[in-house]
């Protein structure tokens, strides 16, 4: 057995209705929440409400931040700095999906009360995954309430963030990002639309493959991976069937904080950066979507470099005798959650596609292999 690391610290609450332990980890907190997240008046503003009212019952002080933008930019997490200093609160609440989240974790971990964040120096300081250190002096406590089933982020270490000035997405990394309480609710879940669930299963998944295709992996990280990505196959399709399967909906949302907790401890391969050019191009685009254009590329570079571990993961999901490939599966996924469809939706200007085309990060992903790398990107948007 290799050596490795496994870190997770966060406290998870998971299951239908715990929504309401809200209350009890809240009173050890403090007095003052900013809650983060989509516009109060949209799709979750019932799930908000019931928040208020739980956190009121509490003798909890709101305020609400709710310009988070899919995609989100530093110009939030710095309009949500000023909000939480603002109102003097004791801890940040994200209540939504991963855009959400890595917004109200970089406000919680960033805070301070002369509202000042150099990003250029952050994002130098904070770029090792695995790195050991403190958080900032005057860092809040945070608490994830996920309503999306796919981003992880509830479970890792890291926050995305798009430089709207340079078109790039940013990583910031730290363990003072892993959420202090991670509350998933699966019935949080039930109103989320066939495109999100989509969209963010897949995300899901790719955090299970691309951690296992790693070398980071441990006997824990690869379990684990293999019963996200099981998960998965089995059931995102039924949540998009029936998006009140709460059965399905309880297994893809666990399947995700598995999921995280495997990309926090091994990390993730090539579609992920190549999917952030995309979206740091076109915020319109959301990330899974952005995943699900640049995969079918990748599973071919990948699938001869790693054959046995793609047989593996074959073997494992095949609970039917099935005789295709994985990436046969993995490919028909797509197309049976309609995201083999996202370039089409996505209509690219010609402006688009040469900037993305173009991108410098193509050329120092893997130095020694840039041209497939770039022929890969340029593939995938053919």
């Amino acid at each position: 057995m290799n050596s490795f690391n496994f870190f997770m610290p966060s406290q998870i609450r998971f299951g239908a209705g715990r929504i309401t332990e809200l209350a009890t980890i809240s009173s050890g907190l403090g007095s003052k929440c900013l809650i983060v997240s989509r516009p109060v008046n949209g799709s979750q503003k019932e799930t908000y409400k019931r928040i208020n009212a739980i956190l009121a019952e509490a003798g909890v002080s709101v305020f609400h931040f709710d310009e988070i933008i899919p995609n989100p930019t530093t110009e939030g997490v710095e309009n949500g700095i000023k909000k939480a200093v603002e109102h003097q609160v004791d801890f940040v609440l994200g209540v939504g999906g991963g855009s959400v989240m890595d917004s109200a974790k970089l406000i919680a971990f960033f805070y301070n009360k002369e509202v000042k964040l150099d990003w250029d120096a952050a994002i130098e300081k904070y770029a090792n995954p695995f790195a050991v250190g403190k958080s900032p002096a005057e860092a809040l406590p945070f608490v994830a309430v996920s309503t999306t089933s796919g981003t992880g982020s509830q479970s890792t270490q890291a926050a995305v963030v798009t430089d709207t000035a340079n078109k790039n997405k940013v990583t910031i990394f730290h363990s003072g990002l892993f959420p202090s309480v991670s509350i998933i609710d699966p019935e949080l879940m039930l109103s989320v639309p066939a495109s999100v669930t989509a969209a963010t299963g897949f995300d899901a998944f790719t955090h299970a493959f691309e951690s296992y295709l790693g070398n980071l992996t441990s006997p824990l990280t690869e379990s684990m991976s293999l019963q996200a990505i099981k998960i998965v196959f089995d059931y995102l399709p039924k949540a998009i069937e029936d998006p009140l399967d709460i059965e399905a909906r309880k297994q893809l949302a666990w399947a995700d904080t598995l999921a995280g907790m495997c990309l926090a401890n091994g990390g993730a391969q090539l579609p992920h950066p190549l999917g952030e050019i995309i979206g740091g191009i076109c915020p319109r685009v959301a990330h899974g979507e952005t995943l699900a254009i640049v995969y079918p590329e990748f599973l071919k570079y990948k699938e001869p470099l790693a054959q046995e571990k793609f047989d593996r993961v074959a073997r494992y999901i095949n609970s039917e005798n099935d005789s295709r490939t994985l990436r046969e599966r993995i490919i028909d996924l797509l197309k049976t959650v309609k995201l083999s469809e996202a370039l089409q939706r996505v209509n690219l200007t010609e402006a688009e596609y040469q900037e993305i085309t173009a991108h410098p990060l193509l050329g120092l992903l893997q130095p020694d292999n840039a041209d497939q790398i770039k022929s890969m990107m340029s593939n995938s948007l053919a």
